[in-house]
C-alpha cells in the first residue's frame, strides 16, 4: 500500500465516493438497509444489479440513493454485506422516489475448517496471483467511478472535492496502463485555514488504487512484502455468501522500512482476491515518504513538514457476470502538517471513498484523450451548484455536503474581508483606536458585525462603541450598557466560583464528585475532569430530544443534570477531551449543593455585586430589561426560551461595561487569590478545534492569534441563540477585548486577531 498524495503549490491528499450517469426519467430508489435482528442500519452494504455492472453502497448511516436505468426495469437488485445473507429484490417492486427499507439477515453458512493442505499463506496468495487473468475481466472494458474527498481539522472543514470519471482498462492480464477521462468535478478549499496547502487526487493515484492490476509490485504482496511482513491463515470466513480464506499479516519486528498490517480475503474455490484491508504499521509511519523527489524538495524549500499519523485502505472487488472487477476503495488518513504559510499546525483528517458504479464491457476502443498521470482532477472544477450530481449514482455522504460547501465558501468570503481590510489598514494612521474603529465599521458595513465593542489597551479604554441596533423592531441602538446573552463565556464565571470554593477548602479538585452529589450516576468523575472537559459526559446540547425540551420547557438545575446529563460516558473519564456543556451544569449543581444556595444567588453574591456588575444576571430576567438586546438568526428574531436551562454552562446576560469590570476584578485579584487565579488560568489539555489549550473553564490561545507568539492570551468565546461573544484578555499589559454581537455568528477570531495586532 502507498499513500497517494498530489502536490499543488505546496502539498495535498484525497478521498472519494461513487457515481454513475443515466438519462433522466429512470427509476430512483431511496432508503436504508437494516439488520433483521436489532433493526439497526447497516453501513457499506452493496446495492446493485451485478449482471449489468451498476450499483452503489450505503453510507455510515445505512442510507442510499440508487438510480436504476429504464433498461433494467425487469432486473433484480442484489443487496449484500459481509456477515449477512445476500438478498434479491425485484426492481419492479419499487416505485419512483419510494423510501425503501431493505432488511438483511445474518448469514448462516456453515464454514469448513482450513485443511492442512491450505495452511501455507504464501502458496494461497501465489495461486491467487497466478489466476488473476482467469478470475478478472481480461478484455477491454470501462469502469465509471465517483469519489468524494473530505478533509477537515477537527470540526473545521479544510477541503471538499467530488468527481466522476471513466477508466479504460485493457484487461487484468494486459500490462498496458489504464486511461482516465474526467467527466465532472467540483472542489472547495478553505483559504483561511489551509492557505495554499491543498489536498487532491492525481489521475495516476486514482488508477493505482486497483491493487490487483499491480499486485506483483505492491508493497505488501510483491517480493518485498514476503520479507517485511509475517503472513498467517486465520481461517475461512463468509464474505457475502462466498467462503474465503482470511490471511492476516503483521510487520516483522526491527524492520527499518515502511511496513504494514492487515488482511486479505481470497475465494476458497476460485482463488479470486475479494478484499484487501491494509494499514501502515505504527513502526512504519516514521519511514513514509510523501510525494516524489521533486515534490519533497518543493516542500523543503517552502518549509513544509508532513507527518503521517494514520494510513488505512480497504479495497474490494465485485463480480460482474462471471468475472471480478474493482468495486471500491475506502481510505482513512491523518496527516500532521506544519508549514511556514500557516501560523499553526494542521491535523488533516482525510476520508476517501471511491466506488465503481458502472462496468461497461462493450466498449473496447481506448479513449481518444486521457488525463496524464500527474494531472490533478481538482484543477478542472466544473461546479454547477446543488444539483451537481442529480443524474448520477453516488454514495450518500455521512454529512450534509451542500452545507459544507456553503460553509467553506462563507469562510473564504470572510477571509477575503480580512485580507481586504489589511490592505486598507496600511493607509490608515497608526492610532490603534482609529484603526480598530475603522475595522469594526468595515465589518459592520459588510454585514459581519452588529453589536458592541469595548477595547482596553495598556490599562486604558481606547474604544467603546456600538454598531447597529440592539432591537431592530424598536429601533433601539446598542451601547456599552446593552445586555447580551454571553453563552459559553459564562463557563469562566462558573470556574471562578468553583475555584473560590476550592480556595475556601469546601471543594477538592481530585475527589470523586459523589462526595458532593451522591445521587448522580457518574459519581466517580472529578471536578478537575469537569473543568477541563475530560469527564466523558456527553454534551446535552448535542442531543436533539434534550434540545427540544430545553427550548420549550423550564427545568431545575438538578432536573437538568439527572435528566439530560446522565447518559453513558463517551470515554473513560480522564483519558480524552470532548467539549461538553453538561460538565458545567454538573459543576453548578455541585456549587449549589455545597453552599446550599441557588447558583444564580452565588453568581450575584460572589461576582456581580462585589464588582458592581449592575447590568448582569443569570437566567430569565425578573421584570423588564430596558437595555436587552434581541438575538437574530438570519435576520429573524430569536426563539425565546428559558436560558436558565443552561445554568453553569451559559445563562448569563451581561453588558460590555460589566464585562470590563469582570476583567478588572480578575486582574486585581478581587475574586480569587493570585495563586488560585494562576491555577485556574494554567493550560491543562489541548483544545485542537481552536488551536489552543483548555484551562479550568478558560482557554489559553496557542496559534489562533498572532499575538500569542509573544503574549499570553486567555479568553472564552460564547454562543447562544442569535448571540455570539468574544472575551479576550492579555494580563501582561492590562488589555481586554470585548465583542458582543446579536446577529448570529461573526468572524470573531479574525477580528480579535486584528485588534490584538493593533494594540500590541
Amino acid at each position: 500500500m502507498k499513500i497517494h498524495f498530489a502536490l499543488l503549490l505546496c502539498l495535498l491528499l484525497a478521498l472519494g465516493s461513487t457515481g454513475t450517469l443515466y438519462a433522466q426519467g429512470n427509476l430512483i430508489i431511496k432508503g436504508k438497509v437494516i439488520d433483521a435482528d436489532d433493526r439497526l442500519t447497516i453501513s457499506y452494504a452493496n446495492i446493485g444489479i451485478p449482471k449489468k455492472g451498476i450499483g452503489t453502497v450505503t453510507n455510515e448511516n445505512g442510507e442510499f440513493v440508487f438510480i436504476v436505468p429504464s433498461a433494467s426495469a425487469g432486473d433484480s437488485l442484489q443487496v449484500s454485506c459481509m456477515g449477512y445473507a445476500n438478498k434479491r429484490v425485484a426492481v419492479s417492486s419499487f416505485s419512483n422516489g419510494q423510501q425503501a427499507v431493505i432488511i438483511l439477515s445474518k448469514s448462516n453458512i456453515q464454514l469448513k475448517p482450513v485443511s492442512i493442505e491450505y495452511r501455507d499463506p504464501m502458496k494461497i496468495i501465489q495461486k491467487a496471483i497466478a489466476r488473476i487473468p482467469d478470475n478478472y475481466i481480461n478484455k477491454p472494458h470501462v469502469i465509471r467511478g465517483f469519489y468524494r474527498e473530505y478533509t477537515k481539522d477537527a470540526a473545521i472543514p479544510l477541503q471538499l472535492s467530488e468527481a466522476v470519471f471513466d477508466i479504460f482498462n485493457y484487461g487484468y492480464g494486459d500490462k498496458r496502463e489504464e486511461m482516465l477521462k474526467l467527466v465532472k468535478v467540483r472542489d472547495e478549499k478553505n483559504q483561511r485555514d489551509f492557505h495554499n496547502l491543498e489536498v487532491g487526487q492525481k489521475a495516476g493515484s486514482v488508477i493505482n488504487h486497483d491493487i490487483v492490476r499491480r499486485i506483483t509490485t505492491s508493497d505488501v504482496f510483491g517480493s518485498v512484502g514476503s520479507v517485511n511482513e509475517n503472513f498467517e491463515v486465520k481461517g475461512i470466513v463468509d464474505y457475502k455468501g462466498i467462503p474465503a480464506y482470511e490471511i492476516d499479516f503483521t510487520e516483522k519486528p526491527g524492520i527499518k522500512k515502511v511496513t504494514f498490517r492487515g488482511k486479505v480475503l481470497i475465494d476458497t474455490k476460485t482463488y479470486a482476491f475479494l478484499l484487501f484491508d491494509i494499514a501502515t504499521s505504527p513502526e512504519g509511519m516514521a519511514y513514509v515518504q510523501i510525494g516524489n523527489f521533486a515534490e519533497r524538495m518543493l516542500m523543503k524549500l517552502m518549509n513544509t513538514h508532513l507527518e503521517v499519523k494514520k494510513d488505512e485502505d480497504e479495497i474490494t472487488y465485485q463480480k460482474v457476470g462471471d468475472k471480478y472487477v474493482l468495486a471500491g476503495v475506502t481510505s482513512s488518513s491523518i496527516l500532521g502538517i506544519k508549514s511556514a504559510v500557516i501560523n499553526h499546525a494542521v491535523t488533516a483528517n482525510i476520508k476517501f471513498n471511491y466506488l465503481v458504479t458502472q462496468v461497461d464491457t462493450t466498449q473496447t476502443t481506448p479513449f481518444d484523450t486521457k488525463m496524464g498521470d500527474n494531472q490533478k482532477l481538482i484543477d478542472h472544477d466544473t461546479n454547477e451548484g446543488e444539483e451537481f450530481w442529480k443524474d448520477y449514482n453516488i454514495m450518500l455522504a455521512d454529512f450534509k455536503t451542500e452545507d459544507v460547501f456553503k460553509q467553506i465558501k462563507a469562510i473564504n468570503n470572510i477571509a477575503r474581508l480580512k485580507e481586504k481590510f489589511e490592505e486598507k489598514e496600511k493607509k490608515l494612521p497608526k492610532d490603534p483606536a482609529l484603526r480598530i474603529d475603522s475595522m469594526l465599521t468595515f465589518y459592520h458595513a459588510n454585514g459581519q458585525f452588529n453589536g458592541t465593542a469595548l477595547i482596553k489597551s495598556k490599562g486604558k479604554v481606547i474604544l467603546s462603541k456600538s454598531y447597529g441596533y440592539a432591537d431592530k423592531e424598536k429601533k433601539l441602538t446598542a451601547n456599552e450598557q446593552t445586555t447580551y446573552r454571553i453563552g459559553s463565556t459564562a463557563k469562566t464565571f462558573t470556574s471562578v466560583i468553583i475555584n473560590q470554593l476550592i480556595s475556601e477548602g469546601k471543594l477538592d479538585l481530585h475527589v470523586p464528585i459523589k462526595t458532593y452529589i451522591p445521587y448522580y450516576i457518574h459519581g466517580d468523575v472529578t471536578i478537575e475532569q469537569l473543568l477541563t472537559h475530560q469527564s466523558g459526559i456527553p454534551n446535552y446540547t448535542d442531543d436533539d430530544v434534550a434540545k427540544a425540551a430545553i427550548l420549550t420547557q423550564s427545568f431545575t438545575l438538578k432536573d437538568l443534570v439527572t435528566k439530560f446529563c446522565s447518559d453513558t460516558l463517551e470515554f473513560k473519564s480522564g483519558t480524552s477531551f470532548n467539549y461538553s456543556n453538561s460538565g458545567f451544569l454538573v459543576l453548578a449543581l455541585i456549587a449549589q449543593e455545597v453552599t446550599n444556595k441557588p447558583f444564580n444567588t452565588l453568581l450575584q453574591g460572589r461576582i456581580f455585586t462585589p464588582l458592581e456588575m449592575t447590568e448582569s444576571y443569570s437566567g430569565m430576567y425578573k421584570g423588564v430589561d430596558p437595555h436587552k438586546a434581541i438575538g437574530y438568526t438570519d435576520g429573524v428574531p430569536e426563539h425565546i426560551y428559558d436560558s436558565g436551562n443552561n445554568t453553569g454552562a451559559g445563562s448569563i446576560s451581561s453588558s460590555a461595561a460589566d464585562m470590563m469590570k469582570y476583567h478588572d476584578g480578575l486582574l486585581a485579584n478581587k475574586l480569587l487569590p493570585k495563586q488560585q487565579k494562576d491555577e485556574m488560568l494554567k493550560p491543562r489539555v489541548e483544545f485542537k478545534d481552536y488551536n489552543g489549550w483548555y484551562d479550568y473553564g478558560w482557554m489559553t490561545d496557542k496559534d489562533a492569534f498572532e499575538a500569542s507568539h509573544k503574549h499570553v492570551i486567555t479568553y472564552h468565546p460564547g454562543t447562544d441563540v442569535g448571540f455570539f461573544t468574544m472575551f479576550a484578555r492579555q494580563e501582561d499589559n492590562d488589555s481586554c477585548i470585548i465583542l458582543l454581537n446579536n446577529t448570529g455568528d461573526f468572524p470573531r477570531y479574525d477580528m480579535t486577531d486584528l485588534i490584538l495586532n493593533m494594540i500590541n
